[in-house]
């Protein structure tokens, strides 16, 4: 009878650890856009912001315009979660980068937050990847 506290103990800790899952902070840094084919089209800033604001759009991100290659894209989850990224970018590279968020765990000092918004990111640097590619390519 002993062991069924110690086993609830255990039970109760593991969800409990598991509801805090942390990951470091994926931020894209500079990454160069994708290489059209030979005799692709190159595209303007314009051209690159139109193709952000889309892509972002279609996965829930809503983009304001901060400058020139400068974009704040937030997006919330389920009314509960938010992140805040900015978007840097120019005719080559692009950028993006954690500048806030709410209910995602984020720890500044260990630089880590809850791993959802990493695969929010991913999908996003993703999407963006193959929609200049698909541009340069037209």
């Amino acid at each position: 009878m002993a062991k069924r506290p110690i086993l609830a103990a255990v039970l109760i800790a593991t969800l409990a650890l598991a509801g805090c899952r942390s990951a470091a902070v994926n931020n894209v840094v500079d990454a160069p856009f994708p290489v059209g084919v030979s005799g692709s089209r190159s595209l303007s800033v314009d051209q690159t912001e139109a193709i952000i604001v889309k892509v972002g759009s279609d996965r829930g991100w809503i983009f304001t315009k901060l400058g020139t290659g400068h974009l704040e894209g937030t997006v919330n989850v389920r009314g509960k979660h938010t992140a805040v990224i900015d978007v840097l970018f120019d005719r080559e590279v692009y950028s993006i980068l954690y500048k806030d968020s709410q209910n995602l765990n984020y720890d500044a000092a260990e630089n880590v937050i809850h791993p959802n918004y990493n695969s929010w990111v991913g999908l996003l640097d993703n999407d963006i990847k193959l929609a200049v590619q698909a541009a340069k390519a037209s």
